[in-house]
C-alpha cells in the first residue's frame, strides 16, 4: 500500500514538473553573485538545477547526520561478533568437559564391573 502511495505521489510530481517545463520555456539569466559566471537557461532548467542542488545538499546533510549512528552500529556489530565467538568457545569447552566426564564415568563403571 505504501509503495502504491509513493508511486502515485511520484507520478503526480512528474506531471507537475512536466507541465511547469512546458509552460516556462523562456530563457532567463542566472548569475552566481561572487563569481563572474552567467548562464542562460530556460526557466524550468533553472528550477530543475535548483531542485537537483537541493537534493544533493540535503542528501549530504542526511548522510553526515547519520555518521554517529553508523559508527555506533559498527561498534555494536563488532561487540556482538565478539560475544558470539566467546559463546562458541565456551560451548566447545563445555562439550569437551562433558565428553571427558562421560569417558571418565564409563572407565570407572568398567573398572567396577571388572572388580
Amino acid at each position: 500500500m505504501v509503495r502504491m502511495a509513493r508511486l502515485l505521489v511520484a507520478l503526480v510530481a512528474l506531471i507537475i514538473i512536466v507541465a511547469f517545463a512546458i509552460a516556462n520555456r523562456q530563457p532567463v539569466d542566472i548569475s552566481f553573485a561572487p563569481f563572474p559566471i552567467t548562464l542562460e537557461l530556460p526557466l524550468y532548467g533553472a528550477f530543475l538545477f535548483g531542485l537537483a542542488v537541493g537534493v544533493l545538499v540535503g542528501g549530504i546533510g542526511v548522510w553526515l547526520s547519520g555518521l554517529s549512528r553508523r559508527r555506533e552500529a559498527r561498534r555494536l556489530r563488532s561487540k556482538v561478533w565478539s560475544l558470539e565467538n566467546q559463546v562458541k568457545v565456551l560451548k566447545q569447552q563445555e562439550d569437551r568437559a562433558q565428553a571427558e566426564r562421560y569417558g571418565a564415568g564409563r572407565e570407572s563403571a568398567l573398572q567396577a564391573a571388572g572388580d
